[in-house]
């Protein structure tokens, strides 16, 4: 036998058993899975969601999804019927949205299906927006509903974007852009600490932040074509404080320095390499660096460190008090109305919160003392300076900004090379 042959015969055998060990591991994890799910031991099933592999497959999503939800128990249908509830204001934007939906993904399906699931992907967005008429919809609402309409259908999906949308991206749907702002400003921290020498450079390119503006309010949806690890993203986000999609990004930036460092200080050319996730993306990797991140940088810490605080009334500062209390056991009846009476609590906590202005949301106070300085550098908190070059462009045109947050695609790329002008031209044509 050639040397060839034997290097091909180990080659194909070290494959076979890699994909042995891998299946194992998956029938290991589906055991342990369903079996704190049949518990409901929603603490556990949130470790796991942040595990490699995440909850395995899409028959597991169908069932834990709804449970770290607190929406096990789903209805026969919606109650009551969003056809019976007063129009919302941005029904209008969500039409123009649902035409581009499922364009990418699900692949091979025909015109008939694409329109059907269009039609469907309208009652959901419709049916969340009538209930809950303080929410201020935004372009990238309709990727994250996307994914649930394919893995539950019309009717479940309807429902579990309820609580996705009081909960966990709350915050984009306030009827101002700031706390994104003040949000995706914060990654900035992150690379600043983590990677001086990358940090630098992008600040010397005037690189804005709004690269990963898409990559926030869709959970990557919009971004990644690959719907399998997308999924795997949401079992992570599922699972985790709402500022995870941020440690993410900030992952996804830090995996890409060396490409970034070989470009040119040009903000376009930078901007339009970093807004871009590669197909080959290994999401597993990337999730196990995020977390990595949220420990050494914890959602108030972060905020501290950046000199930038959150709305105290943010979905991240009211995760524990308004989430994950929720999480009790419903093992009898007087559990699971216990449960849902303290849900409903939420509920109209949350619905207090998007019916607050802008000036009653107090941000939360910023110790001096706290805002880290990086080594032989002055700057006390860059954050914050570049937090306030967003802002003074929003009030230079706060319509521009509020279409930025409605598109994350071309606008958000003219935005980072400054060309007000240009972008004004653009929507016009549109």
């Amino acid at each position: 036998m050639s040397r060839q042959r034997k290097r091909t015969r180990r080659s194909n055998n070290n494959n076979n058993n890699n994909n042995i060990s891998k299946k194992n591991d998956n029938h290991s994890k589906t055991t342990a899975v369903n079996g704190e799910w049949k518990v409901r031991n929603i603490t556990a099933l949130r470790a796991m969601g942040r595990s490699p592999g995440g909850f395995v497959n899409n028959d597991l999503r169908r069932k834990i999804w709804p449970l770290l939800l607190y929406c096990d128990q789903l209805p026969e249908k919606p109650s009551p019927a969003y056809t019976e509830l007063d129009p919302h204001k941005d029904e209008s934007q969500v039409e123009l949205d649902i035409i581009r939906s499922f364009n990418t993904y699900p692949q091979d399906i025909t015109d008939e299906k694409k329109q059907e699931l269009r039609t469907q992907l309208t009652t959901v967005i419709t049916h969340v927006l009538r209930t809950h008429p303080k929410l201020h919809y935004y372009q990238g609402f309709h990727d994250i509903a996307s994914i649930f309409l394919l893995l539950f259908g019309e009717k479940d999906a309807s429902i579990l974007m309820e609580n996705v949308s009081l909960f966990l991206i709350r915050d984009a749907m306030l009827d101002s852009l700031d706390p994104i702002l003040r949000e995706i400003t914060m990654i900035d921290t992150i690379i600043q600490h983590e990677d001086p020498k990358l940090h630098i450079h992008m600040t010397e390119s005037g690189v804005l932040p709004f690269y990963c503006l898409s990559w926030i309010i869709t959970w990557f949806s919009h971004d990644i074509d690959d719907i399998s690890k997308i999924v795997r993203l949401f079992d992570l986000f599922l699972s985790s404080n709402p500022l995870m999609p941020l440690y993410v990004a900030a992952a996804l930036v830090l995996s890409r320095r060396q490409l970034v460092l070989k470009q040119s200080p040009d903000p376009s050319m930078i901007h339009t390499l970093l807004t871009k996730v590669p197909k080959n993306i290994n999401v597993e990797l990337l999730i196990k660096r995020a977390i990595e991140l949220e420990k050494l940088y914890p959602p108030y810490e972060l905020q501290q460190s950046s000199g930038i605080g959150l709305d105290q009334e943010s979905s991240v500062n009211t995760y524990k008090e308004m989430w994950l209390t929720t999480g009790i056991n419903d093992d009898t009846n007087e559990e699971k109305d216990n449960k849902q009476q303290l849900l409903q609590s939420m509920r109209k906590k949350a619905q207090d919160i998007l019916a607050m202005s802008a000036n009653e949301r107090i941000p939360l106070p910023i110790d001096p003392k706290r805002v880290a300085t990086v080594p032989n550098t002055s700057n006390i908190s860059f954050g914050k300076q570049l937090l306030d070059r967003m802002r003074q462009s929003y009030k230079h045109d706060p319509m521009l900004w509020t279409t930025v947050a409605l598109s994350a695609g071309v606008i958000t790329f003219a935005v980072a090379t400054d060309q007000f002008g240009l972008v004004r031209e653009w929507l016009s044509s549109i």
